[in-house]
């Protein structure tokens, strides 16, 4: 039986925003005029829109965050992706399927007091909800739940799954006595009633929402009377907005405006080290690759990147150091696999792969490919952190080993449909490993694409390993920590000595911020009000 309590202030995901550059002086004048500035308000720069207040109608990043600030969920994902206490103060896992959750004592913000039945009503609908992204990803694994007493939920699952206390973090608790509101409700604000830090007072979509500090949050009074969250999707306008005074903190600093705030009076840069995964995908299930040729054109009689030697050839020619240090301007951490090594999951055996050009060379002669041959990189232009210039520099790493190369990108909305589906030969992907553990990356990376049982879901590469999909299906039904991470982790060792996928690097996120104003950084790269502090 394993029994956790909260350790420390909550903290839970965000990342929101947008506002067209054209709409900037009336955001900022309004601003002005409501107060900015002044010590009991706090102006966050934000940079991806949102698009409901309902936390249960489409899950992706910018809607859960917004929702977050006003919903509490049963349990948080802290600053490392760790799972910690929400309303739910602690949990027992009483066998392998039957977990016991010890609510808090906590009311809603109209005065409801927040029980079980609420809890139940949340899950229920955020499974039932219909949905182009719905939220049934988390919550498929519940099989009953039951109310014992007004502070005691029971949850069931339909087999173990460790990785429960991840899925509840994602789904945020509403009253029950909004339970059939439509989402036409929550964005008007008349069901948005939450047991969060913050309360909705104002919400202008595609402009900001203004929000006031709930004083009876069980997670400790925010040092602001007034938060307001400006939606600001261009880097200059953000910058500038921060320059002028208008904003207290922006997030998603880009590389080249970081010297900007190095010069000016009165700001600082705030880093922190993300989880999200950058790396290549290689098609190693088609006979023939379609951008792969000979030098003169021609079709190859076989797919290269179906050689172990050759994908190595590849992961050797990549100059890791170079590419942290000049492409992404230090704002990376070079990669060896999914998690920096120690993380759960990871594998000791593995490290990064040395820059050797003499030897890639002599590994793709041993190949059968002493003249190299033409390939075409891809990726996208407006996804990733200086992603193009990632595909670019790449490329003409792989012409030092002998390789005719081209790169191509393209806009995201592209880009995505067609590597999701596997059209490319070798593709730039990047992947967030928000669950603290591999076990999530293995599954939707390197297993077995297998749609109807959800393996390898974004295995762009069609990669497949048998020995590497049993070692992952029996970590996802281990519930004893110590064994599942002893398998992530071999799994791991496969993945990255069988060369499945080419690391490159773990983004480094950045902010910027008047002097005086703090905040402490998230592996998720989100955004939350309720981490921002004075100095």
């Amino acid at each position: 039986m394993q029994e956790f309590r909260p350790t420390r202030r909550w903290l839970t995901r965000a990342m929101l925003g947008a506002a067209a550059a054209s709409q900037l002086p009336g955001w900022l004048g309004t601003a002005m005029a409501q107060g900015a500035g002044s010590a009991a308000t706090l102006r966050v720069g934000m940079a991806a829109p949102n698009t409901t207040l309902d936390p249960h109608f489409q899950s992706n990043a910018p809607n859960n965050a917004v929702a977050s600030h006003i919903f509490d969920a049963l349990v948080t994902n802290d600053a490392h992706s760790e799972s910690k206490p929400g309303l739910a103060e602690s949990w027992k896992v009483l066998d392998d399927t039957h977990w016991e959750f010890r609510l808090r004592p906590v009311k809603f913000s109209d005065g409801r007091d927040f029980t079980a039945e609420d809890a139940i009503v949340s899950l229920q609908r955020a499974n039932d909800l219909p949905s182009t992204a719905s939220f049934r990803t988390y919550t498929r694994s519940i099989k009953a739940m039951t109310a014992k007493d007004p502070h005691t939920l029971l949850i069931e699952t339909h087999g173990p799954d460790p990785l429960l206390l991840n899925s509840l973090s994602r789904i945020r608790i509403i009253s029950a006595a909004y339970k059939d509101a439509p989402t036409g409700d929550f964005n008007n604000g008349k069901a948005a009633i939450g047991t969060g830090a913050l309360v909705l007072k104002e919400y202008v979509p595609g402009s900001h929402l203004r929000l006031v500090r709930n004083d009876a949050w069980w997670g400790g009074k925010l040092p602001w009377q007034e938060v307001v969250l400006r939606l600001v999707t261009d880097d200059g306008a953000r910058m500038a907005a921060l320059l002028a005074g208008d904003l207290d903190i922006i997030e998603a600093v880009p590389p080249e405006s970081v010297s900007r705030v190095k010069g000016a009076s009165g700001f600082h840069l705030i880093r922190g080290i993300s989880s999200r995964f950058v790396y290549f995908a290689m098609d190693q299930h088609r006979d023939v690759t379609p951008f792969i040729t000979d030098k003169d054109g021609k079709p190859l009689p076989k797919n290269p990147l179906k050689d172990r030697r050759v994908r190595q050839a590849l992961s050797m020619a990549i100059s890791r150091e170079a590419l942290a240090e000049r492409v992404m301007e230090g704002n990376a951490v070079i990669a060896s696999q999914f998690l920096p090594k120690g993380g759960a999951g990871t594998s000791d055996k593995v490290d990064v792969v040395p820059y050797d050009v003499a030897k890639a060379k002599a590994l793709l002669a041993e190949a059968g490919y002493p003249d190299g041959f033409r390939l075409t990189v891809h990726g996208p232009n407006d996804r990733y952190i200086n992603d193009a210039k990632i595909v670019q520099a790449v490329a003409q790493m792989f012409t030092r080993i002998g390789l005719q190369t081209r790169a191509e990108v393209m806009p995201w909305t592209v880009y995505s449909k067609q590597n999701s589906s596997g059209d490319f030969s070798l593709s730039l992907s990047a992947w967030g490993v928000n669950t603290g553990e591999t076990s999530n990356p293995l599954k939707a990376l390197v297993a077995t694409y297998d749609r109807a049982a959800g393996m390898g879901a974004s295995n762009a590469g069609r990669y497949s390993n048998p020995e590497l999909d049993g070692l992952v299906k029996q970590a996802l039904a281990t519930m004893d920590d110590a064994k599942r991470n002893a398998l992530l982790a071999r799994a791991s060792e496969i993945t990255f000595t069988d060369y499945a996928l080419l690391p490159l690097h773990h983004e480094v996120s950045v902010w910027a911020a008047r002097e005086g104003i703090t905040y402490e950084t998230r592996a998720d790269q989100y955004t939350l009000a309720m981490g921002i502090g004075r100095a």
